[in-house]
């Protein structure tokens, strides 16, 4: 294998391009926001790791650039939505830089009062651990409150190279 040494932060983008990742949509209600009134935040990530089972926590990564930073770094609960393949144009629009242009038929309310994706393939509700910086991003992890299992047989938006993608059946 090639080194491609000094690391390059495009080279290593690239190859980290090449790990397929899940797609999910964090939603929060910030500050005393209120969810029916379209008080919410959404971003499209594909940075969720389950952490560990006793307490079950999840992570995922924010960018400390991002334009709802605040949002997202100091609400005290958050919601996963794990995305569904067909769901590609919901995670292109919570994707997209600056853009807060919620629809909310997008969402509904969970079984913990947070916003959720409609028609996603799992869900989780999540209270705040812990934040730590990292980089130019900040790790947030949360502890799992409650969750809604997958369907049978429903399959997940992948991405990789840069894309989302479908698995192959």
């Amino acid at each position: 294998m090639p080194d491609h040494s000094p690391t390059a932060p495009a080279a290593f983008r690239q190859l980290m391009g090449q790990f397929a990742t899940g797609v999910a949509v964090v939603s929060v209600v910030p500050g005393d926001g209120d969810p029916q009134a379209g008080g919410i935040a959404a971003m499209t990530i594909n940075s969720l790791v389950s952490v560990s089972l006793d307490p079950m926590l999840v992570c995922w990564n924010l960018q400390n650039s991002s334009s709802q930073f605040g949002a997202y770094a100091q609400a005290e609960r958050f919601a996963v939505s794990i995305l569904a393949e067909g769901q590609q144009t919901l995670a292109r629009r919570y994707a997209a830089r600056g853009s807060n242009a919620l629809i909310p038929d997008d969402f509904e309310t969970g079984p913990h009062g947070l916003p959720v994706i409609a028609g996603a393939i799992g869900h989780l509700a999540c209270r705040r651990w812990a934040v730590h910086e990292a980089g130019d991003h900040t790790l947030i992890l949360g502890q799992v409150e409650g969750m809604a299992h997958p369907e049978s047989g429903v399959r997940p938006l992948v991405f990789f190279g840069g894309r989302f993608e479908e698995l192959a059946p």
